[in-house]
């Protein structure tokens, strides 16, 4: 089993968690493989199983994203295009929407 998991209560779970560890009904047989995701049938098939509760995997922290990795990958995207050429006023402003996109900034309407 999973060190890294919760036993979550029948009634709190939802489509989409995954199991650490294999489901066993009383007689040990596998009612659901470790790693399965579960959805709305196999929630309900847990009720009628007698199953209280279920070890699910812990989702892992969603860490903020490095501005300047960020920065540093629309660069490389944009390489072939120089920032001050306003002859090229297209790529210039998909560049700015890209970055105003991936850094998540606040654009004006």
């Amino acid at each position: 089993m999973s060190d890294s998991y919760e036993l979550v209560a029948l009634a709190h779970l939802y489509p989409g968690m995954v199991l650490a560890d294999a489901l066993l009904d009383a007689h040990g047989n596998v009612l659901l493989a470790e790693g399965m995701a579960l959805n709305e049938a196999t929630i309900g098939s847990l009720a009628r199983h007698g199953i209280a509760a279920a070890p699910i995997v812990r989702a892992a922290p969603v860490s903020a994203p490095d501005p300047a990795a960020i920065q540093a990958r629309v660069d490389h995207v944009f390489r072939h295009n120089d920032r001050d050429d306003h002859g090229d006023w297209a790529t210039g402003l998909l560049r700015r929407y890209v970055e105003d996109y991936r850094l998540r900034r606040e654009v004006a309407p």
